[in-house]
């Protein structure tokens, strides 16, 4: 009897870890990311979309880019052509919530490209949750980040005065 007790609690237990949620680790998270960067590279869509979960959502916030799961991403993805490239500079994952984010350059045969940040969120060890927030800039990421010889937007010199800001008040 007791036999029997123990075998059917480990037979409860093994089919809970196998419906228990995926852990995907640092290593694996990697993988996802450069077969995305690989795949958009050398259009090979097959290979990008094997990173995301089938029922996706990737976009681009406020209301730029929004598609929902593999069907309405394979073609988007597969209209990319060789003058497409993926580039992440920095990758970060965090276990705990199975979360993480990615500062790429993603150029398209041209002067200019897309320079962004991606935040993911991955459900079962592909990416459930994609969004991304870009600015148009240099292709080399060098030049983008470069200080030097840049007229800023905004600086302290454009600042208003702490004496004005006060008399506002």
């Amino acid at each position: 009897m007791i036999k029997q007790f123990l075998f059917i609690l480990l037979l409860f237990f093994s089919i809970g870890c196998k419906n228990g949620p995926r852990i995907t680790c640092e290593s694996e998270f990697y993988v996802l990311m450069e077969n995305v960067a690989e795949g958009w590279s050398t259009q090979n869509t097959e290979l990008a979309l094997s990173s995301f979960h089938e029922d996706v959502i990737y976009m681009e916030p406020p209301n730029i880019q929004y598609y929902r799961g593999h069907t309405q991403l394979k073609p988007y993805f597969n209209a990319l052509d060789s003058t497409h490239k993926m580039q992440f500079h920095h990758l970060w994952f965090n276990k705990n919530t199975q979360s993480g984010t990615a500062e790429y350059t993603f150029s398209y045969g041209k002067d200019t490209s897309d320079v962004g940040i991606v935040v993911v969120e991955l459900e079962k060890g592909k990416i459930k949750f994609w969004r991304e927030y870009q600015r148009k800039g240099p292709t080399n990421f060098n030049q983008f980040l470069q200080i030097k010889d840049k007229e800023w937007r905004w600086h302290i010199g454009n600042y208003p005065e702490p004496n004005a800001v006060e008399n506002k008040k």
